[in-house]
Parts: structure tokens; sequence; C-alpha cells
């Protein structure tokens, strides 16, 4: 059934899904008429862009701990965030896995898919439940062959997602855990509504390569020191200075990448 976005769309979003068994999901799609995207990267586009694109688009939600990509799975439709928030993980040989990028309404999911790199060294899972929009890899390259404004910005957006993984490679290596969970936050708060999003402090622990006792630690710091509250794989944030004061300097060199190529 087609869905028109209202003119604030964003107020019309569901509560984000709670996090679920670790697996790979099968996801519905609806045909839609998406009216104009939240989706940064899409709302970036000339008009005469995006009118080629619109009608391959589909709408799916996508829920916490939803694995969208296996490690070198070859890869069928790219995923652009308007809610939800997806992160690239490392896998190593043992199982362990550590979030080298993220992705949110800024951006899609795997766009290399279309120029020679149909599959992708690491997983892809969905650590905020949430709205995303689908365009399968065909339509895709077509796209990127001839529609030459859309593959401009993808290309630029694959620039920046470039430094945004390299900038995470740096900060997990230099930086404190409390300056990291700072960081993820205020990122994940810049890609969803309002001031909350849940997430387990089990799988923010996967993410950035910690464990989850630590993090818990982290969290309650800041609970004491009035930045956030926890509860029930939900975390709200009532002081987003605080936050900001508690992080590492990656989260604007971050959010400044994406601002350079309009997308932020």
């Amino acid at each position: 059934m087609a869905t028109n976005l209202s003119s604030d769309p964003m107020a019309e979003l569901t509560g984000l899904g709670a996090g679920r068994a670790r697996s790979v999901w099968s996801v519905t799609i609806q045909p839609m008429t998406l009216g104009r995207p939240l989706n940064k990267l899409l709302r970036s586009l000339h008009p005469d862009a995006y009118r080629r694109v619109e009608p391959k688009l589909s709408r799916t939600r996508v829920e916490a701990r939803q694995i969208l990509y296996q490690p070198n799975q070859h890869i069928h439709e790219v995923y652009f965030p308007e809610s939800a928030v997806i992160c690239l993980m490392t896998v190593m040989a043992n199982g362990d896995t550590l979030e080298t990028g993220t992705v949110g309404l800024e951006g899609a999911s795997w766009i290399s898919a279309s120029i020679g790199a149909p599959s992708m060294p690491c997983e892809t899972i969905v650590a905020v439940a949430g709205e995303a929009l689908v365009l399968h890899i065909d339509d895709l390259d077509i796209e990127m062959r001839e529609n030459e404004h859309f593959r401009d910005v993808l290309t630029r957006y694959s620039h920046a997602l470039l430094i945004h993984s390299m900038r995470m490679t740096g900060c997990t290596g230099l930086h404190s855990l409390s300056q990291r969970c700072a960081r993820w936050m205020l990122t994940t708060l810049d890609r969803v509504p309002g001031n909350e999003f849940a997430i387990t402090h089990e799988l923010l622990a996967m993410l950035i390569g910690a464990s989850r006792p630590t993090v818990s630690i982290v969290i309650e710091d800041f609970h004491r020191k009035g930045i956030l509250q926890s509860e029930r794989g939900r975390i709200v944030i009532g002081n987003r200075d605080g936050l900001l004061s508690e992080s590492c300097d990656c989260y604007q060199v971050i959010k400044d990448n994406y601002a350079n190529v309009g997308l932020n």
C-alpha cells in the first residue's frame, strides 16, 4: 500500500524496536510513493535526479541486531536509513567484532556494490531499529551509469564514509572507552528523532569493542553526572552539552566531514 510522507515526516515515525536475537533476517518491503525523503543523501539530489530514483525505492523497517550483509556475501540491495542506524563491523577469526563505520540518515549502507565490489569483507548490522529506504542493486547499477548527479552525490558520500572509517580506527586505538561511548551516542543522536534511542549495554559493548560490564560502568557514570538515563534497553540523553564534554574530538571531525559534502 502506497504511503505519502507528510510535511513533518519525522513526527510520524514510530518508536524504535527493542533488540532481538542476532541472526540474518528477511525484510518486508512495501512499494510506496515517497514524496520528500528523510534520508539526506537522497534529499540532496537534484529534483530531476531524484525523480528517476524515487519509483525504484521501497520502504522497510529494520530491527536491532538484524544482520543486513554477511561477510563476503553478494549484496542484493542498498539501504538508505531514515531513522535506523546501521553499523559496519569487522569480524575477526575468533568471532570478535568491532565497528568500523556507522550509517544513518546521512548516507547509504554499501554503495560500492555498484562499482565493482558486489560483496564486502565486513558484517553489516542494525544498531538502532527504524525505517530505511531500499534500492535493489540492479537499479543502483543503472542509476550510477545513467544518472550523473546521483553518481556524483554517491561518490562524494563514499569518500566521506571512507574518512569516517579511518577516523574510527584511530578513535578505537587512541581514545578512552568513556570518550568512545560519548562519541557513539552523540553521532546516534544526530541520526534518530528526539533525544533517545533503543540499545542494550550488551549491543553497545559489541559495537565499540568493549565488555558489557565496562560499558555499564561508563553509562552509570554518565547517569550520575546527570547526562543520561538508561533503563530497559533505552538511553535518554538529558544533557547533550554534558555528553559533548565527555566525548573526544572525533565526533565533531566526523560530523564536519559529512557537512563538507552536504550530508549533515
